[in-house]
């Protein structure tokens, strides 16, 4: 499931365009909102938002930089 975080979220409809589910909208504050219950969690919302206002659950950024580290480090030894 995607989660928007409102305070970086320019309403620039770009998530809009791009699901294939049709599950984001610009709600009535003017930022996006993601239906929990409708969204299929693919990441397709978070890879294209510039703002980076959207984040895939248990697919952050932090954990997936770390992931790729550890990976390079096992391979490197």
């Amino acid at each position: 499931m995607a989660q928007v975080e409102e305070e970086k979220c320019a309403a620039c409809l770009t998530c809009v365009r791009v699901c294939p589910y049709n599950v984001p909208f610009i709600n009535e504050r003017g930022v996006a909102q993601i239906d929990a219950a409708l969204c299929q969690g693919c990441g397709s919302c978070a890879a294209e938002c510039p703002g980076k206002a959207i984040e895939l659950q248990h697919f952050k950024d932090v954990q997936i930089i770390s992931k790729t580290s550890a990976l390079f480090k096992e391979n490197a030894a």
